[in-house]
């Protein structure tokens, strides 16, 4: 069976002809006029899908950047007031190098002491700094002031503990990797507390579980004597730093009170206690160091794949002119034909025939 063309038919026909031509004008002068090929999901579907992917992966490379910014500046803060407290220490162990000679007048030793604890104040300033508005030696707690001096000297230490896993901070480098940023005041720089000690009859420090109602030593064991035999007291705890810088200055003090031979028997142990705190913080250094190297190897990957995907949408998403003018030129050549065919196929009529 042959369909039959109607009139009504053709004309549909040149109508939709007409649609199509005009469509593709008006989207190739879309293009022109943003340089962009893709002004619509419907342009192609398949790109427009990569281009929407690849812009959200350059969104997170982007703030992957900011963070690992964000990070290494800190780490350099951190890193340069590490430097200048191992400073601050070689001068007090020179000091301390100084009182050990035992040859020094009470007039001398009293400045060394003077200048002992000026230099511990000094420390407890630079343990006590801010970095973005956040104690950095003060692991989670980055609001509260890490250390104070109490009105007997004594150093305490207010952030959180090393030996809590919840001190750390950290920042996301890229998908599911994280760096650790910081570290503790207590690690870097001790203490010098006084807390109840609890010793056995022979005087070794025992300590209470709670939850298990029992007592033990320090190195794990049991204590399984009499729990009348135990006492508790208050006393001095020295660690790191503060500890090795305050218990310096307490020997220097216990020469001048006369108490010579114990005062530089202490004042000579306090030369390790330098020592091993400058070793400590010296590892921080190392290990951060570390992590400072990561994050600029971390950055060079992260602006060599945003640069790649760059590109990417570039060539994904960018007009080639050259190519897209003679193709706008020629789809306005084939929308006025379409639009000259029409008008003139309209204009036709049955007297057309009987002139």
């Amino acid at each position: 069976m042959v369909e039959r063309i109607s009139t009504a038919t053709r004309y549909a026909q040149l109508v939709e002809d007409m649609r199509i031509n005009q469509y593709n004008f008006n989207k190739l002068t879309a293009q022109l006029s943003s340089g962009k090929k893709l002004t619509s999901i419907t342009d192609d579907p398949i790109a427009s899908v990569n281009y929407v992917n690849t812009t959200r992966q350059l969104g997170r490379i982007e703030t992957y950047e900011q963070n690992v910014n964000l990070a290494s500046s800190e780490l350099s803060a951190l890193d340069d007031f590490m430097e200048l407290a191992r400073g601050y220490l070689g001068t007090a162990w020179n000091k301390a190098v100084q009182a050990n000679n035992q040859t020094y007048s009470g007039s001398s030793l009293e400045a060394l002491k003077t200048e002992i604890d000026e230099i511990t104040k000094t420390i407890v300033d630079l343990a006590n700094s801010e970095y973005n508005d956040n104690y950095i030696f003060g692991g989670a707690n980055t609001k509260l002031i890490p250390y104070e001096i109490d009105d007997e000297g004594y150093i305490n230490y207010r952030g959180t503990p090393h030996d809590n896993p919840d001190y750390i901070r950290q920042t996301e480098v890229a998908d599911g990797v994280y760096e650790v940023i910081n570290t503790t005041g207590d690690r870097v720089f001790g203490y010098f507390i006084q807390e109840d000690v609890t010793r056995d009859a022979n005087g070794d420090i025992v300590t209470y579980n709670s939850a298990e109602d029992k007592y033990y030593y320090e190195d794990g064991t049991e204590y399984t004597g009499d729990v009348a035999d135990l006492t508790t007291a208050a006393e001095d705890k020295a660690e790191g730093v503060f500890g090795a810088l305050k218990l310096l200055s307490q020997s220097i003090q216990m020469v001048l009170d006369g108490d010579t031979a114990n005062g530089y028997k202490q004042m000579n142990a306090t030369l390790d206690m330098f020592s091993d705190a400058n070793n400590t913080i010296l590892n921080e250094q190392t290990k951060f160091g570390g992590v400072y190297n990561r994050l600029e190897m971390t950055s060079s990957t992260l602006e060599t794949t945003g640069d790649n995907l760059t590109t990417y949408l570039t060539d994904l998403n960018s007009v080639d002119y050259a190519s897209a003018i003679t193709q706008w030129m020629n789809a306005q050549y084939a929308y006025q034909a379409s639009m000259q065919v029409a008008a003139g196929s309209m204009n036709m009529s049955l007297l057309n025939y009987l002139s």
